[in-house]
């Protein structure tokens, strides 16, 4: 069995796991994905398959890859959001705007 527990990217790939400041997150995905991928390029040079650590790559990746598009729905939720609370806003002051306009033009 192979032990690479404790390479750099099993550190890292936690990290975004459990990053709960969306404004970190997108950053430590990133860091994570960098990391494998050098990673499964240095097992490429190594002699060995490397089977289980390979496998744990992949399936990191594919954890980042699905973090990745939860943060990215979280994120245009976030906005649709924004927009509606705008409108709304914007719906609630337009009938003084109106009335403002109709008051400057009987002056």
């Amino acid at each position: 069995m192979e032990d690479y527990q404790k390479e750099n990217w099993i550190a890292l790939y936690h990290s975004a796991l459990v990053e709960l400041e969306q404004a970190k997150m997108s950053g430590r995905i990133e860091a994570a994905k960098a990391a494998i991928v050098a990673r499964m390029e240095k097992l490429c040079t190594m002699p060995g398959l490397h089977p289980e650590e390979r496998q744990a790559n992949e399936d990191a990746l594919r954890g980042l890859n699905l973090l990745k598009q939860e943060e990215a729905r979280f994120d245009a939720e976030r906005a649709r959001h924004t927009l509606e609370r705008s409108l709304k806003n914007l719906r609630s002051v337009g009938p003084t705007i109106q009335r403002l306009r109709q008051d400057a033009d009987r002056d």
